[in-house]
């Protein structure tokens, strides 16, 4: 598989996508990793690196869309390496496409070249939060400031589509986030949003609470993207606090050092099940085009891992699954 990344996205690009660039094409000899972006800035990280793998690709693309750039920017600057992903993947010349920088103009370059899928109404971010047997699905985590009920329906349906093939979860189990589990509580995209999924198919958990995301036995929680990347950020948040917490209070005494070495083995597992970075970057649902929008704060071990995200979705063929449930249709997933 082909999969374009844009080196000049995010806040240390291009050196954090290169290296990340340079380690997921070596473990993956058998694959091609495009790097979109300036060819000259490319090509000195990769002599600064000391590194090169046969299976990466220089891919000109002149100009760069900033990390504050409003989505003007993807007319402004036609160049750039953002448009030429997508550009790419619309073309056939990629099989999907990793970008990490501004994440507005992500979703928008997403959308105007790819569009989305025939019957979707809405792209949304589909985020993995760890809870204490994998992972709890969130979306959407930040496409859209506001959403509409069938907009939210329809998340629900293409996210349990994306895990039954991508992970092999069949009846994912599906909760709508609000301020309590009884059904008069939340507001009225929330509450509107219940009696949609209750008419249709799908594995309804009903209302649930933001402790749910990381403690219940959820599958799929879905609400608004302002509401969505609230909690993404401050579960980022929380991890990173929770872990300098427990170094400070570890290192403090000779006692907490030595116990600190023996439990380091175990912290590590922690880590890898509850770091971000881990997981990489997240599924753009909706989209007719394999798309993974990773962090602005992306290091090599992200880039990696989100690299690593879309070649799952190319290779389990998500996208193929999600046209076919929603051939013929026209409109939203449920009737009204």
């Amino acid at each position: 598989m082909r999969i374009a990344l844009d080196a000049m996205g995010g806040d240390d690009a291009p050196r954090a996508m290169i290296q990340g660039a340079l380690d997921w094409a070596q473990a993956n000899p058998d694959h091609e990793v495009i790097l979109v972006g300036r060819e000259e800035d490319i090509r000195a990280h990769l002599t600064a690196e000391r590194a090169t793998a046969r299976n990466l690709v220089i891919e000109h693309a002149p100009e760069i869309i900033g990390m504050t750039d409003k989505i003007a920017a993807l007319k402004d600057k036609p160049g750039d390496s953002m448009n030429r992903c997508a550009q790419m993947v619309k073309q056939g010349k990629a099989d999907a496409m990793v970008l990490c920088g501004n994440t507005a103009c992500s979703v928008a370059a997403a959308q105007l070249h790819l569009r989305r899928i025939p019957g979707v109404r809405r792209a949304g971010i589909l985020a993995p939060l760890p809870k204490l047997t994998g992972h709890t699905w969130v979306c959407d985590a930040g496409a859209n400031v506001e959403g509409k009920p069938e907009q939210l329906a329809q998340f629900a349906e293409l996210t349990t589509v994306f895990l039954e093939v991508a992970y092999g979860k069949a009846k994912a189990r599906i909760g709508v986030l609000a301020n309590g589990h009884e059904d008069e509580k939340g507001n009225e995209l929330s509450q509107q949003t219940l009696a949609l999924l209750r008419r249709s198919d799908l594995n309804l958990a009903g209302h649930v609470e933001g402790h749910d995301i990381y403690l219940g036995d959820l599958d799929v929680v879905v609400c608004d993207g302002f509401t969505g990347n609230i909690v993404l950020k401050t579960s980022e948040g929380l991890e990173k606090a929770m872990r300098l917490i427990i170094r400070e209070e570890v290192t403090h005494t000779f006692a907490g050092r030595l116990g600190g070495m023996l439990i380091r083995p175990g912290m590590q597992r922690v880590k890898r099940r509850v770091d971000w970075r881990f997981v990489g970057g997240c599924f753009l649902l909706g989209v007719d085009g394999n798309t993974i929008i990773g962090h602005g704060r992306s290091d090599r071990l992200a880039v990696f891992h989100a690299l690593g995200q879309a070649a799952r979705c190319v290779e389990t063929k998500v996208l193929d699954a999600m046209r076919a449930r929603f051939k013929g249709r026209i409109g939203h997933v449920i009737e009204v």
